[in-house]
């Protein structure tokens, strides 16, 4: 995933919305707004709904895509209101969109609920929008049955699939930048849309040239299979009223909740099969950070603060407690934890809130933080010998 909180600093600072508005109603009007690209001075006119108005004139937009633009006051040219009500692209509007930007040389490749823009073999791709069909099934049903109310996405999520790692590279460094060009994969949250690349053209050989191959090469390279669910994960819980885009999304949560689904299930044919395995390689490398962990301060600091994760010394170990944390909660303190991530699906955009407040909200939700703590660690120790 992009980095949440330089994403959301600048687009605070840019758009000043202070003093913002929503409008999420379901019957929007569309709007043409023309203005000046901050990063390429380029003139744009883009259709879409406003989300939030600042008390300056800037605006937060959401074009047919879903993807977000951040407009200052000072590079606002015109707004037109128009005849129609916002209404985003349908499955082949969204494949041709894409198309348009990626070129001729890449093919859409549908499934119910997405839309794969690809450079890969098509087989790759049937294979990836499988995957993601089964995750988004499985993520929505837990969550359903667990009771906490979700939704099918409202229109079909993109993805782009390149054919190499080389490609990726490419994209990735103008699209979100350098250091996520070395990644499997990630999920853009303003772009509203997973980059990935066959992770079968690594090796030597030709392209699998059907699913059943791909399968059986993915099934080499759980790790692989793992960040495609990871960044699937957080693209599904934007868009179906887990989280909140550019909202106040505490990272440790973001992230836990990716890492409790990514696990592979090397037993089944597609090399994941479903949410919740436990997860042996966050488990233990967050048992070796344990040995060494500040008790107390450690989850106040995670919970309250991207510090950690922003650290190279500091983020596989933020990122294993933050799995462990996760963890715990869903197996441990179901309930309460839906009733936090109701009050964090509630927040609006643009609204940054300081460590005390997210230290409140969550003590407010799981009670006294000394005793999850304990709770917690009992029952991280005891976990995978049950």
């Amino acid at each position: 995933m992009t980095n949440t909180t330089n994403l959301f600093a600048t687009v605070l600072a840019s758009c000043l919305l202070a003093a913002a508005t929503t409008s999420l109603r379901a019957d929007s009007p569309l709007e043409r707004v023309t203005f000046t690209d901050k990063s390429t001075d380029d003139e744009l006119t883009i259709e879409g709904r406003i989300l939030f108005e600042g008390a300056n004139g800037g605006v937060l937009l959401e074009d047919r895509s879903l993807e977000l633009w951040s407009v200052t006051s000072d590079h606002l040219r015109s707004r037109e209101t128009l005849q129609q009500h916002f209404r985003p692209f349908d499955g082949d509007q969204l494949g041709e969109y894409l198309q348009s930007q990626l070129g001729d040389q890449f093919s859409i490749v549908e499934s119910e609920h997405y839309v794969l823009c690809t450079s890969a073999d098509q087989a790759y791709a049937e294979w990836v929008g499988r995957l993601f069909e089964r995750l988004q099934h499985a993520f929505l049903d837990m969550w359903q049955r667990a009771g906490l109310e979700l939704h099918t996405p409202a229109a079909p999520l993109p993805a782009i699939v390149f054919a190499t790692r080389a490609e990726y590279q490419q994209f990735a460094t103008q699209d979100a930048g350098p250091q996520l060009a070395d990644a499997a994969g990630y999920y853009s949250i303003r772009r509203n849309r997973i980059v990935l690349y066959d992770l079968t053209s690594d090796s030597d050989a030709a392209a699998a040239n059907s699913v059943s191959e791909v399968n059986r090469r993915m099934r080499a390279s759980p790790d692989n299979v793992a960040t495609i669910v990871h960044e699937a994960t957080h693209q599904i819980a934007f868009n179906c009223g887990m989280h909140t885009r550019y909202a106040d999304n505490p990272m440790w949560l973001l992230e836990g909740m990716a890492m409790y689904c990514e696990t592979p299930d090397l037993r089944s044919a597609s090399g994941w099969k479903s949410i919740g395995k436990l997860n042996l390689r966050r488990l233990n490398r967050f048992r070796r950070f344990a040995e060494s962990r500040r008790s107390g301060d450690s989850l106040l600091t995670l919970i309250t603060s991207e510090d950690r994760f922003r650290d190279p010394e500091l983020a596989a170990d933020a990122y294993a407690e933050s799995w462990a944390l996760t963890y715990y909660l869903i197996r441990d303190r179901r309930e309460q934890l839906i009733t936090y991530l109701q009050s964090l699906a509630s927040k609006q955009p643009l609204r940054r809130d300081n460590a005390d407040t997210r230290a409140a909200e969550f003590t407010a939700a799981f009670g006294d933080l000394d005793k999850l703590e304990t709770d917690f660690l009992r029952y991280i120790r005891r976990a995978g010998r049950r």
